[in-house]
């Protein structure tokens, strides 16, 4: 695959949108904690607030009454003022107002989740493992810890139990496709073509519009040399979106490969005004160029380097 990015990069920048979809998910998508019930303190107008000063203001002062309050919204209050923290990378005030939170709600996945979450972030892939696993312990159903663990196993290597983890995701939340995607890219990496179309197949079962997916399988496909059905899932990726860089690059190798320079070239092109920048699809278009001008003398077929790797998401 043309223009990587720095592996390091990657895998921190993972952590920490794997991190923000826990916590979005503990914190916003559970009533369990994102919501206080019946509130005594004013703090509360405060205490959920987006802005991370406001919060932490709102949710102190809730905490300085904290008896008043019932059971629910004392772990409310610490676990939104521990959110409102790691935002400001504050991890150590973080990590003592989710030990708050655990010490009121101790059987809670979502509290585990959430601190999971925060550790991951701070990078400490370890402590996040324990916690994503408490999580799961006490709600086997949890997606969300299923597949923030399956991005743990795989930051550390294991990409097996990052499967294992991501396959447990999915059958968890028979609507998600974020596990699916990653299932499929994962096998697609390890050059298990067969695995990765079965798992973005599911994932256009569930979603038949998922671009991703579609760019996915033709990827897959393209690896296996069968270029007419990657094709076709590069169309359809195509129309949904029609500028969707990845199936246009894509699709333009599969034409390549096929020997139909003019149609690669267009979407050669068409890749780049997409994205000015790509060198891949700068060179592909200039390749393109060259070999329809030979062909255009009188030459033979001209001679053309192998099919260029699929462009794909593997994050």
């Amino acid at each position: 695959m043309s223009e990587r990015h720095n592996s390091a990069a990657r895998a921190a920048a993972r952590a920490r949108i794997t991190a923000a979809i826990i916590l979005s998910s503990a914190l916003i998508g559970a009533p369990a904690l994102a919501a206080h019930k019946r509130g005594v303190s004013p703090g509360w107008g405060q205490c959920r607030a987006a802005d991370p000063d406001a919060r932490i203001a709102g949710c102190t002062q809730v905490i300085q009454e904290i008896a008043k309050e019932n059971p629910h919204n004392q772990a409310a209050a610490y676990v939104n003022r521990a959110g409102a923290y790691q935002a400001k990378g504050d991890f150590t005030h973080a990590f003592e107002d989710f030990g708050k939170a655990l010490e009121i709600d101790p059987k809670s996945s979502v509290i585990f989740a959430a601190r999971g979450a925060a550790y991951h972030a701070k990078g400490d892939l370890d402590n996040a493992l324990a916690d994503y696993d408490r999580a799961i312990v006490l709600d086997r159903k949890s997606a969300a810890s299923l597949l923030a663990r399956a991005q743990i196993w795989r930051a550390k290597g294991d990409v097996e139990k990052a499967l294992a983890s991501l396959e447990e995701a999915a059958k968890a939340d028979p609507k998600s496709t974020a596990p699916l995607l990653t299932v499929g890219a994962l096998h697609h990496a390890k050059g298990d073509h067969d695995r990765a179309i079965a798992a973005f197949s599911e994932a256009l079962r569930r979603d038949s519009k998922l671009v991703a997916a579609r760019n996915g399988r033709g990827a897959c496909h393209y690896a296996k040399g069968d270029f007419d059905k990657a094709i076709a899932d590069f169309d359809a990726a195509l129309k949904v979106d029609a500028h969707y860089f990845s199936a246009l690059v894509n699709r333009a190798n599969a034409w390549r490969a096929k020997k139909d320079f003019a149609r690669a070239k267009a979407d050669y092109e068409a890749a780049l005004a997409a994205k000015p920048d790509s060198a891949s699809a700068k060179k592909g278009a200039e390749d393109m160029a060259k070999l329809i001008a030979k062909k255009a003398s009188g030459a033979a077929t001209p001679t053309d380097a192998p099919p260029p790797a699929a462009e794909h998401e593997h994050n």
